[in-house]
């Protein structure tokens, strides 16, 4: 994507509050959209202070548990921005209402390739590197559960009296002033790369539950999905040497838009669409657009910049050519720091674009229909559209899109598209439209 004047994205077009992030990557076999935002600290975050937690702080934690939402802008931020990726341990932290979180890859032999904690400190840490780590006692108790890949609450197999007993207790935690004696865990498979995670409550709090459990395990899909694309996209980076291609390189119509709807950087998709003139334009490096939808859309920008849930995301844009109308969407995206909104438009008299249904089906081991689905919603296609098109009940559709919340770890639709959105695309050919 470039600016309207053609500078380039490395020069800031403009300072705006709030940081945002996209990242967009493109292989020979993968499409990858990073659009997220969101960089405030997690419920109850302080400076570590090792001593007791107070009753206040306890109490905090427990309204708090249960009825945080995961925060999955702030999570898939992590797959390109290094600055969210240092906080994805307080991120996972936030997500499940505990105060600390600790996440390790391993390699076939068990050995950390990367180990990154939230809570505590620097010295903490590198006393627990040297002296405890190949011999934690929740790892030992972990393995000897056996419940690889899943949450396990290990206060059934090591109390926390138990553990305020051992030589990791004693030698580090007190040493630290560190009442932590309960920990809740994924373990990953012996013998195999895998993710090791771990949350963490003192040891007179209350034990954790199998609903925390469930929850542990589905942040846990999230992170390990981040880790994968941030692995691919770290490989990819070298093989696109600027921003600038590898957007353009998606064919998408794709632009970012400041409050006032100045189009601070687009695609060649994009540049060409407004050329046309159509229903959309560029003049004086700002977006025109009918006026019926413009005060609206000026209102989402300024939401999502302002971080506020905006009324509507989704837009029509008629064309006085007679053709079908555009279909927009707002995103939160930034670039190099700066701050906007990502507007998509799709154009449904263009021609096909790529078919990623089978990469779907592969990640989330979805059917041919769940995966069709899920392409078609995320093309902005309605339910009532889609069972039109697909000529099935809109109930048919409903059975399959509950399965794909199960199968994808969301909740909602608006998730399931923004997960979607991350989602690296199988550049195949083809059109899930058809």
């Amino acid at each position: 994507m470039r600016p309207p004047n053609d500078q380039r994205l490395d020069h800031h077009a403009e300072a705006i509050e709030h940081p945002l992030y996209l990242t967009v990557s493109v292989s020979p076999s993968f499409l990858v959209h990073n659009l997220s935002f969101r960089t405030r600290f997690p419920f109850g975050y302080k400076a570590p202070c090792y001593g007791k937690a107070s009753e206040l702080d306890y109490l905090g934690e427990r309204r708090w548990r249960g009825r945080m939402a995961i925060d999955l802008d702030g999570i898939y931020a992590a797959i390109g921005d290094d600055r969210a990726f240092g906080g994805l341990a307080a991120r996972i932290a936030e997500a499940c209402g505990t105060r600390s979180a600790i996440l390790v890859e391993l390699t076939s032999a068990g050995l950390p390739t990367l180990q990154q904690a939230h809570y505590w400190d620097e010295a903490f840490m590198t006393a627990y590197k040297a002296h405890f780590a190949h011999v934690d006692p929740w790892t030992e108790t972990a393995i000897a559960v056996g419940r690889f890949g899943r949450a396990t609450a290990l206060d059934s197999a090591m109390s926390p009296g138990e553990f305020l007993r051992t030589a990791m207790y004693n030698d580090l935690f007190r040493t630290f002033g560190d009442d932590t004696g309960r920990c809740l865990g994924v373990m990953p498979i012996l013998g195999r790369e895998g993710l090791m995670m771990a949350i963490h409550r003192a040891a007179g709090d209350t034990a954790f539950t199998v609903r925390e459990e469930k929850r542990l395990d589905e942040v846990y899909g999230h992170v390990h999905r981040v880790l994968s694309l941030r692995k691919m996209l770290r490989l990819e980076h070298g093989k696109s040497a600027r921003l600038q291609d590898i957007v353009d390189q998606t064919g998408e119509a794709i632009l970012r838009l400041s409050r006032n709807l100045r189009v601070v950087a687009l695609s060649d998709a994009a540049q060409r669409l407004l050329e046309r003139r159509d229903g959309l334009a560029l003049h004086n490096q700002k977006l025109v657009l009918p006026t019926r939808i413009e005060a609206e859309l000026r209102a989402t920008v300024a939401a999502i910049i302002d971080r506020r849930p905006p009324k509507r995301i989704a837009f029509t844009c008629h064309r006085p050519s007679g053709r079908r109308p555009f279909r927009m969407v707002l995103l939160p995206a930034g670039f190099d720091g700066a701050t906007g909104a990502l507007l998509r438009i799709d154009d449904p008299d263009a021609s096909p674009g790529p078919d990623w249904r089978p990469a779907l089906r592969d990640a989330y081991g979805l059917s041919a229909m769940e995966a069709d689905l899920a392409a078609r919603l995320h093309a902005n296609c309605s339910l009532d559209e889609i069972a039109v098109q697909r000529g099935v009940t809109r109930e048919t559709l409903r059975t399959q899109l509950k399965s794909l919340f199960q199968k994808t770890g969301v909740a909602r639709q608006t998730s399931l598209v923004k997960l979607l959105a991350t989602f690296p695309a199988a550049r195949n050919g083809g059109n899930s439209n058809d």
